[in-house]
């Protein structure tokens, strides 16, 4: 017996929708509506999509009777508010990345995600369905590099701005590298060696306040370099730098030092290394675009294969639950790899923690428990303390740490 998927609503019309909703057609999903910012907005890519209904007003989406999955792709400023309610409603709910502007926005969509732990609560953090990340997790896993010791992550690329001032060129707001970068890089990092942050140190750079293609009396704020350092809770130690000064290209380099020799990802490809051997090739990409797509400006190539695979896996997460009658059942074992809400917090807490750093100049300690009956995320600096605490009932039902990543990596390996 086929079961049919949930029916989706898509919150935004920016270049996030215009990738993510070709994506879950192509993979068997029906989009039942739209929200913009404007009525017109919505309409537009309504009729440019072919979508039955659109709004402007974010209730009407949600009160759907045939919306059962909402894509939270709004700015960063109000995706805490929309995530919250649809789920309250009884919504699963896909949000982009990072979860809100701050830790306490964070704290409250963990909240709502753990007291309906039936229903979907992902973060999109698709470069953990990347088929080299797959690959270099597992190599790891397998001891290749023996005990990690240091990680490294180069990222070149050309600016993040569009030709028009929007919350992209604004800091508070959610732009900069940091947050839209820096934030997959951290869950990456967390995703590969299963650690987690204790300490960061990190600088945030402005160097362009002002371009020609950007009109508008206000400077920008957003950051287009950024450095941080991050102490792990097992003993490694990771270097990033990103940098948005590169036009017409985009690089990204992740090396992993062990005791016994390195793996490095190149883009989408992976090589590995014994000590005193030789640079072989563990995995080529293949180098492909899944789809076409109307935007502005299209992300690299390795982040449009990861979506595909995060499609790909939610759409497996609902055709594997036991309940085949109700479309609106995930199997939440089935998608066990992919970023919860918690993954989400823990990674906003470091952004915070990086940013206390840049503003303090010192090193900030980034505190992240999760056990049985409390997870926690604490950041301070030698100026600032602050703690979160929330309540968890779902902790009994999260898969054993050793089973994180199995299901994914076991059905992509076999391909």
């Amino acid at each position: 017996m086929v079961k049919m998927l949930p029916s989706v609503g898509v919150v935004d019309t920016g270049n996030s929708s215009r990738i993510l909703l070709p994506l879950l057609r192509s993979a068997g999903f029906t989009v039942s509506g739209i929200w913009g910012a404007s009525n017109q907005q919505a309409k537009e890519m309504a009729e440019e999509y072919k979508v039955p209904f659109h709004t402007s007003k974010i209730d009407e989406l949600l009160l759907r009777e045939d919306v059962d999955l909402v894509c939270v792709l709004c700015p960063p400023h109000v995706r805490a508010e929309v995530a919250v309610k649809a789920l309250s409603i009884g919504k699963h709910v896909l949000c982009d990345s990072p979860a809100g502007l701050s830790r306490e926005e964070a704290v409250r969509m963990v909240n709502a995600a753990q007291y309906y732990p039936k229903l979907l609560s992902l973060i999109r953090h698709e470069l953990r369905f990347l088929p080299a990340f797959i690959k270099m997790k597992q190599y790891l896993e397998e001891d290749f590099c023996g005990e990690p010791l240091i990680c490294e992550c180069k990222i070149e690329m050309g600016s993040l701005l569009s030709n028009r001032y929007n919350w992209m060129c604004d800091q508070a707001m959610g732009g900069g590298v940091l947050t839209n970068v820096g934030a997959h890089v951290i869950d990456i990092i967390s995703f590969l060696t299963n650690q987690r942050a204790v300490e960061v140190h990190g600088t945030l750079k402005t160097f362009v306040t002002q371009m020609d293609s950007v009109s508008s009396f206000r400077h920008i704020s957003s950051d287009d370099y950024t450095a941080f350092q991050i102490k792990l809770n097992g003993g490694a130690f990771a270097t990033v730098s990103l940098n948005a000064h590169i036009p017409g290209r985009y690089s990204q380099t992740v090396t992993i030092y062990g005791t016994k020799g390195q793996l490095i990802a190149r883009n989408g490809n992976l090589y590995g290394m014994k000590n005193g051997g030789k640079e072989e090739l563990i995995y080529g990409d293949i180098a492909r675009i899944p789809g076409l797509f109307n935007v502005e400006k299209l992300p690299p190539s390795i982040f449009l294969t990861g979506l595909e695979g995060w499609v790909s896996e939610i759409k497996r997460a609902f055709e594997e639950s036991i309940d085949k009658d109700d479309r609106r059942i995930a199997d939440l074992q089935t998608i066990s790899s992919a970023a919860s809400f918690e993954d989400g917090l823990y990674t906003r807490t470091v952004l915070d923690a990086i940013i206390e750093s840049s503003r303090t100049g010192t090193w900030s300690q980034v505190e992240f428990i999760a056990h049985g009956e409390t997870s926690q995320a604490v950041v301070s600096s030698e100026e600032k303390t602050v703690t979160v605490q929330i309540s968890s009932e779902q902790q009994k039902d999260k898969p054993d740490e050793k089973e994180y990543s199995s299901p994914v990596i076991r059905r992509m390996l076999t391909q």
